[in-house]
């Protein structure tokens, strides 16, 4: 009898031993996801919610209001709404790659950044946006360090310029020019911050362990909060 107590005590003891591991294990797999969601815009959801579809209808319409030739592209992962701009032209800038040749998949909401603050890089001088990376599936790295969460390039929303070109055609690099304090990079640097158009700007000057040789640009995006659909039914009924 003593010994059927005892083992009912030790299967016990290791039954709420295993709970608890699994509890941990799946506080540990929530977190993670959680964190995977760190750096997503606000009332960003995957797979894309009502809202967001109605934001990026929105954001076509935009772009057909100001005369932006594009086409709508494939599913992409993760990207709300993607599009192709075959000229590779938004707001008075070329956008070149520095890599390959298009079309370049990328966010209908960068494209609008672009269209509709570009005049800003313009006005400083610049013609020209010659980059390596729009859309690709990666986490962000800042500090020298690759973080636990996606980077926005991942939703389309980013881009990172090497190079900036003036009217005359002369290449403004930043990983050579900017540490001599390039006047066109620096005004450039500036004309973004002041726009308001832009979520972020990583430069050389606020992250040179990962951003020495580009300016990473991403537009600022806020997506409409989700209504519950059952919530909406209950409202209708009132």
């Amino acid at each position: 009898m003593r010994f059927a107590v005892l083992l009912c005590s030790t299967l016990a003891v290791a039954s709420a031993a295993g709970t608890a591991h699994a509890k941990t294990k799946h506080h540990k797999t929530t977190a993670k996801k959680k964190k995977l969601g760190d750096n997503m815009p606000p009332n960003w959801t995957w797979p894309p919610s009502r809202a967001m579809r109605a934001a990026g209808a929105k954001c076509l319409a935009k772009l057909d209001s100001l005369g932006v030739k594009y086409k709508r592209a494939g599913a992409q992962k993760k990207i709300a709404t993607p599009i192709i701009v075959p000229s590779m032209q938004l707001g008075g800038l070329k956008l070149t790659s520095i890599w390959r040749e298009g079309p370049f998949v990328m966010d209908c909401d960068l494209a609008l950044a672009l269209e509709e603050y570009g005049p800003k890089l313009t006005a400083v001088g610049v013609t020209e946006l010659q980059f390596s990376r729009i859309y690709g599936y990666t986490n962000v790295r800042t500090g020298g360090t690759t973080k636990p969460f996606l980077s926005r390039h991942a939703l389309g929303l980013a881009i990172d310029v090497y190079a900036f070109v003036d009217g005359d055609g002369a290449k403004h690099v930043v990983e050579t020019d900017y540490p001599n304090d390039d006047a066109l990079l620096l005004a450039t640097e500036q004309a973004v911050n002041d726009s308001g158009g832009f979520r972020l700007c990583l430069t050389p000057r606020n992250d040179p362990a990962s951003h020495h040789d580009h300016f990473h640009l991403e537009a600022n995006v806020i997506y409409p909060p989700t209504t519950p659909a059952r919530a909406n039914a209950r409202t209708a009924k009132r």
